[in-house]
């Protein structure tokens, strides 16, 4: 079989066995690749009873066809499991090196389950599986993880580890890989449930080379792309995601001071302009991409002083800055890193910041209570607050929760000030401001994350309303799907490959696998994956009354700027509910329905 390596590990760390199965061509062909092949083991695996922290959960690692071969962006992987922070069906996508290693070490997925009963590693060098005591690792950062991971068992290895967040059941601890660009597994709380199995990290390190059925065919279709790609990625080439900044505070569509408003006054301050003209170094890559969005800075004052380290991307600078109004783009850094040290998600770190300091503004609680201050505005020192989170100490014990458990214990109408859709907190693209956004994160398989629709900026200007966004919505979610089932970077698929499902895929997914594959496949493939995923949620209490926004999205405007007046009222949000729903085939409630599933070839239970 082409584009894969064959076989599905599962490691069962409570008996400390592993066993394989042959990955069959009709289950490769029928989802893909990545979130397809991870959804289809939780869905088989997983019962919709199960506490996402317990050792019936697991954690899936899977990779696609085009990954280990030469195509542009094809260095990334994937994650996935039942989420502690949205109690749903959660995947991510990384990069750095660990993803492009993942078949090199003789596995198209790692399916981790059960749970250890004091601290392991998963070691796989070429197909050769050891379970091993990590005991000397727990407690560790993750940078220290990685080295020590390489001083034990060579310089070729790569690994994914947890820090202390994980192993302290941060509700949105995060998983960290190794690369000359560190990368994550960033969002819902996947490091934490590795933390439950006490599993400290998967290493992997093999050189096996992924089989392409016409190599000649995928050189000629990286050939004719690659200048293109260049070309669109030269922002991200130069200046990296924080190019954003200025372009969308400009629209009015930055959220500021707990999403209250949109416009950020000092947004030149925290600008990917200004950090790389006073604090960059260097570029740095995924492995074998020619983007290069990853950036590095100097930092020159706080706890990380005298390093060079990575620079915080565009959602961090939206969550540690502007959702927090701090300007000082190296507390956003010293935050990131520890962020990244403590293996902990920057966004749902940052945004539950926002919506404490608004609560504490407003006297639902005090800082007593809090075990600390939070104050929109001030100087902060975020990496003290990022450290005491991942810990849970001081204000962290309550920090550690996320936004969506502090409104729980909070009470009142402390809900009203929170910025997450299903529990996971609202990254920085509009769920006011941007119309498609609304229904994209009420409807996210994911909840508050713009990577199942993506953000649509094509038009500033005029307001499109809300005619065609359920259209938009649904072609948007089915082309990020096949993205992350091939598995291939997000920056790369859209420049390349464009915003919907097309053909310009077919020559790459057949040359690579051999198949006659055609758009309606591709688009099949879509439609089931999301469905799938859709079935696990409802499964697990999803329906029409949790397809819903934050309460200031649905009724209060943006106050000033650019986007004044923009909000998705209810009425607005049913109505697109309606049209999305009966595009995907779903029942009024939003749940697929039988002939669906029969359609896309899902039974009860089986694959």
């Amino acid at each position: 079989m082409f584009g894969y390596m064959g076989k599905i590990l599962y490691c069962d760390l409570t008996g400390g066995t592993h066993t394989v199965e042959t990955l069959e061509e009709s289950f490769a062909r029928k989802y893909l690749g990545g979130n397809g092949f991870a959804a289809a083991i939780i869905h088989r695996l997983v019962s919709p009873q199960i506490d996402p922290l317990s050792p019936d959960n697991i954690v899936v690692f899977a990779s696609g066809p085009v990954n280990g071969t030469p195509l542009w962006g094809a260095g990334r992987g994937h994650a996935a499991t039942i989420s502690p922070q949205t109690g749903l069906f959660f995947d991510s996508n990384f990069g750095g090196n660990f993803g492009w290693m993942m078949k090199r070490a003789g596995f198209d997925a790692y399916v981790i389950m059960g749970a250890a009963s004091s601290p392991v590693y998963i070691m796989v060098d070429e197909g050769n599986v050891e379970i091993r005591d990590a005991s000397f690792l727990w407690g560790r950062v993750a940078s220290e993880t990685h080295n020590l991971l390489r001083q034990e068992n060579g310089d070729g290895v790569q690994s994914a580890v947890i820090g202390p967040a994980g192993e302290n059941g941060v509700t949105f601890a995060n998983i960290v890989c190794s690369g000359s660009r560190v990368s994550v597994a960033g969002r819902g709380g996947i490091g934490a449930v590795l933390g439950s199995k006490k599993c400290k990290a998967l290493v992997l390190r093999g050189g096996k080379k992924t089989p392409v059925a016409r190599p000649d065919e995928l050189k000629d279709e990286i050939r004719r792309s690659l200048p293109g790609l260049r070309e669109k990625a030269k922002q991200l080439t130069d200046l990296g995601t924080p190019m954003l900044v200025k372009t969308i505070n400009a629209m009015g569509r930055l959220g500021t001071r707990n999403n209250t408003k949109e416009v950020f006054n000092r947004a030149d301050e925290v600008s990917g302009e200004l950090i790389a003209e006073r604090y960059k170094r260097k570029n740095t890559a995924c492995h074998g991409c020619p983007v290069a969005c990853g950036k590095l800075v100097d930092v020159p004052v706080g706890e990380f002083a005298g390093r060079t380290v990575k620079m915080p991307e565009y959602e961090t600078i939206y969550a540690m800055g502007s959702m927090l109004e701090n300007s000082d783009p190296v507390s956003i850094f010293n935050g990131n890193v520890q962020c990244d040290e403590m293996g902990m998600d920057t966004i749902s770190f940052g945004v539950t910041l926002a919506f404490t300091a608004e609560c504490l503004e407003r006297g639902f609680i005090s800082s007593d209570e809090l075990g600390g201050d939070i104050r929109f505005g001030a100087q902060r020192d975020l990496s003290g607050a990022a450290r005491e989170a991942a810990m849970k100490q001081g204000a962290g014990r309550l920090l550690a929760l996320g936004s969506r458990a502090l409104a729980q214990r909070f009470g009142d109408d402390s809900e009203k000030l929170l910025y997450c859709s299903r529990g996971l907190e609202i990254p920085g693209h509009s769920a006011r401001g941007l119309r498609n956004m609304g229904l994209a994160y009420a409807t996210s398989t994911r909840g508050g994350s713009h990577h199942d629709a993506r953000p649509d900026y094509s038009d500033p200007e005029t307001d499109p309303g809300f005619g065609g966004q359920p259209e938009y919505t649904f072609q948007s979610q089915n082309n990020t799907v096949i993205g992350d089932c091939l598995v291939i970077c997000r920056f790369v698929q859209e420049r390349v490959f464009g915003a919907s499902l097309n053909e310009s895929y077919l020559p790459v997914v057949n040359a690579i696998t051999g198949w006659d594959m055609t758009l309606e496949e591709l688009e099949r493939i879509a439609e089931r994956v999301y469905t799938l995923e859709r079935l696990i949620n409802v499964r697990r209490g999803v329906g029409r009354h949790s397809d819903v926004l934050p309460w200031r999205v649905m009724n209060e405007p943006i106050p000033e700027g650019p986007s004044r007046g923009r909000c998705c009222p209810q009425k607005d949000l049913q109505k697109m509910l309606d049209a999305y729903y009966q595009l995907r085939g779903w029942d009024e409630k939003g749940n697929p329905t039988t002939a669906l599933l029969g359609k896309l070839g899902i039974g009860n239970g089986k694959l």
